[in-house]
């Protein structure tokens, strides 16, 4: 069991003893995305993400890296819509530096104006990177047409006119509503028997101030259509409707859903879809979850002339599902859901990612047997009536490429 330390100004610091690696994985878990923006600021969790590798009050941005590499250790971070994470995996006798930069970072950035500038330019092209892959923008339209008009259905990169404004004062605003103790999480696992890291943590990360926890607009699932007309080879769809949200215990009967319908080569669509008829070359499904919301997703890319034949069977496929689904099937993704848990207990930072999401999520580890369990406990029937509950819902329908005869989208 993980050991939990609540400290004195709201950080809540996990630890996972694991005595058969070499290395230590340190996570840092901010409650704080893009839907915590407004519409004004949309896009100043990312930038502020970039900029903490920028350079401190004690480190230039070369002095940062550089240290990271004098111990051979890997450091990111990832912004998202409900969380920003910064993380580092070193060897166990260095997680102390790791420590030590990763609390620099986050507490003493100075959001230097040459660094802001120059950051502005790569953050532009990578939101233009974005706008130029159509299997990446087409996410982005599609969550928006899911949730218009609020912070849920906002891009994580933000816009255009936001990057190109943003200074020093709104990142400094920015961490001094969202990045305080009650909205971290700071998970660690690896081999930390016999360090005091987590004495170090406690230290090191004192001087952070509490406060209550950030809130956000509730998310409103609408649904609609978007589209637009592209010079492509293929055309590019998502086809979605209101799923679970991850507090839900649904959330299971999702997750198997997901894979048994587009989680992977044996599933119904990459059978029928690909294997079947070769309709298109990537076919999938997923599940989108926040702790309020949730969407059930299908990709597909295809030709032109193939784009509404495989609307029609996609569409068969869900209905089919709805009527029907064998019990090989659920066996076969629960085996799949049950090897990726376990194998994933065997990695220092898959396990430092769970703790900080399970705590950040849910206020508590979530075991691999509780989740075994409940599992288990899903049956053919509750997938099939998951599957008739979610496509009755409004559908949500994304589309780039050659549309012209495209047919419009009916359930």
């Amino acid at each position: 069991m993980p050991k939990v330390i609540n400290m004195a100004n709201g950080i809540k610091l996990v630890s996972q003893h694991m005595q058969h690696t070499e290395s230590v994985s340190i996570s840092v878990w901010v409650a704080t995305g893009s839907r915590y923006e407004s519409l004004e600021s949309n896009g100043i969790s990312h930038f502020l993400e970039h900029m903490a590798f920028k350079g401190t009050k004690r480190r230039s941005a070369k002095q940062i890296a550089e240290e990271f590499d004098d111990i051979g250790g890997h450091f990111n971070a990832h912004t998202g819509r409900e969380t920003t994470v910064y993380y580092a995996k070193t060897l166990k006798d260095d997680a102390h530096v790791a420590v030590d930069i990763l609390a620099d970072i986050i507490q003493n950035s100075v959001f230097d104006e040459e660094e802001v500038e120059r950051e502005r330019g790569v953050i532009l092209q990578e939101l233009a990177m974005t706008i130029d892959t159509p299997d990446d923008i087409i996410f982005d339209y599609f969550q928006e047409t899911a949730y218009p008009a609020q912070a849920m259905g906002r891009s994580i990169l933000g816009t255009e006119e936001f990057i190109n404004n943003v200074q020093k004062i709104d990142f400094v605003n920015y961490i001094e509503n969202h990045y305080y103790g009650e909205n971290i999480v700071i998970a660690v696992a690896g081999n930390i028997a016999g360090s005091n890291i987590e004495n170090i943590i406690a230290e090191q990360f004192s001087v952070i101030k509490p406060g209550k926890k950030s809130t956000f607009e509730k998310a409103i699932y609408s649904g609609g259509e978007f589209r637009e007309k592209r010079d492509l080879e293929q055309v590019h769809i998502v086809l979605g409707f209101e799923g679970i949200n991850y507090k839900s215990d649904d959330i299971y009967k999702a997750q198997l859903l997901s894979i048994v319908m587009g989680g992977g080569m044996s599933s119904r669509l990459f059978q029928e879809v690909r294997e079947k008829r070769g309709l298109a070359y990537t076919v999938s499904s997923f599940n989108s979850s926040y702790c309020d919301a949730g969407l059930f997703n299908v990709y597909a890319g295809t030709a032109p002339e193939h784009v509404n034949e495989l609307l029609k069977v996609v569409k068969d496929e869900l209905h089919k599902a709805s009527h029907l689904i064998e019990q090989k099937e659920l066996d076969r993704a629960r085996a799949g859901v049950r090897s990726s848990l376990l194998m994933s207990k065997e990695r220092a930072g898959s396990v430092a990612d769970d703790l900080g999401r399970d705590f950040t999520c849910f206020g508590r580890n979530i075991t691999v047997e509780e989740h075994l369990e409940k599992i288990a406990a899903v049956n053919i029937t509750d997938l099939s009536s998951m599957m008739g509950r979610i496509i009755k819902g409004n559908p949500t329908f994304a589309v780039i490429g050659e549309i012209d005869g495209v047919e419009s989208l009916v359930m």
